[in-house]
Order: C-alpha cells, then sequence, then structure tokens
C-alpha cells in the first residue's frame, strides 16, 4: 500500500461519516415527515454539505499525483477539510438530546452561528489546500474568498433575516450544483 492509498482510506472514512449523518438525517425527517416543519434554507445548506462531500471524496483521488512528498502534516492538512464536512453535516440535523425536535427553521436558527463559523474555517482550509497543494494562485481562488467573505459577514453582522439566509443557500445550492455539474 503506498502512501496515498494509507492515506485515502482515512479521508474516505471521515467523508462516509458525514454522508451517514446527512443519510440519517434525511431518514429520521422522512421517517416523521407528518410531524416535521421542514424549512428550506435548511433542506439546501444539508444538499450542499452533502454534495461537498462527495465532491471532496473525488477531488482526493487527484492528490495521488500532486503529492510527492508525504508527511504528517500533509496528512492533517489534509485530513482537516473533510473533518470539518463531517462537524458540519452532524450539526446540520439535531441529534443526542436534540433528536427529537421536527422545526427545522427553529434549528436552523438556534445553530447557524456555529455551523457558519465552521463553514468559514472550512473555506479557509480549502483555500490553503489549494494553494500550498494543487499550486493555485490567490486570483483563481476568488470564489471561495468571496464564498468565505458571506460567512463571515453572516456571523460578524450577525445576519438573522430568514430572506438573507434562504438568498444566502439559494446561491450556494447553485453553485455548488454547478460547480458539480
Amino acid at each position: 500500500m503506498d502512501p496515498f492509498e494509507y492515506v485515502v482510506v482515512l479521508t474516505s472514512l471521515i467523508i462516509g461519516l458525514g454522508i451517514a449523518q446527512i443519510l440519517t438525517g434525511f431518514a429520521d425527517v422522512l421517517s416523521n415527515l407528518k410531524n416535521t416543519k421542514i424549512y428550506l434554507p435548511h433542506i439546501l445548506f444539508t444538499v450542499v454539505i452533502f454534495l461537498l462531500l462527495i465532491q471532496e471524496w473525488w477531488i482526493n483521488y487527484q492528490y495521488a499525483t500532486e503529492i510527492d512528498s508525504w508527511t504528517l502534516k500533509t496528512v492533517l492538512a489534509i485530513l482537516a477539510y473533510p473533518i470539518l464536512l463531517f462537524v458540519m453535516a452532524r450539526m446540520i440535523f439535531p441529534t443526542g438530546i436534540r433528536g427529537n425536535e421536527t422545526d427545522f427553521k427553529e434549528y436552523y436558527f438556534d445553530q447557524w452561528r456555529y455551523i457558519f463559523i465552521i463553514g468559514f474555517a472550512k473555506v479557509g482550509v480549502s483555500i490553503i489546500q489549494n494553494i500550498v497543494i494543487s499550486n493555485a494562485t490567490l486570483l483563481s481562488l476568488w470564489p471561495q474568498f468571496l464564498y468565505g467573505a458571506a460567512y463571515a459577514a453572516f456571523v460578524i453582522f450577525n445576519i438573522k433575516q430568514p430572506k438573507a439566509h434562504l438568498t444566502f443557500q439559494i446561491i450556494t445550492f447553485l453553485v455548488t450544483v454547478g460547480y458539480t455539474l
């Protein structure tokens, strides 16, 4: 087993756990749909996280040719992004003590700030990975900088307006789906 294969197993495990969190959340919602108040920004955000997990799994394959020397620092840098995605996937649905909550608008607005802080960190990690590992230029990463700035603006200015969140999630969803396809 070469170093890439060794690392990709762990990365795939973390990504798989994130996907399992989202699929479990969807199944829980579907099994209790008549008692659940769904919320469009929550649904869109969940789909985006799911697509980002799949995208990360797919993109990891290119590291086999991009990384010549595998070090612990490199491995930790590669693991940071899927770990943050997993945390977002875990937090997007009520679990544990909050597992019986069924009003997703209320849950979304209770959790959005924490999830957006993690989202901001995720974008930062992605930018660093793209520069250090993939040799991307700062100019080529302008969409990621814009995405990170949007996360930061929501958190810094404590934007709680439902229309702002809906707009952000629709744009994020459309861009993510467009990029994925």
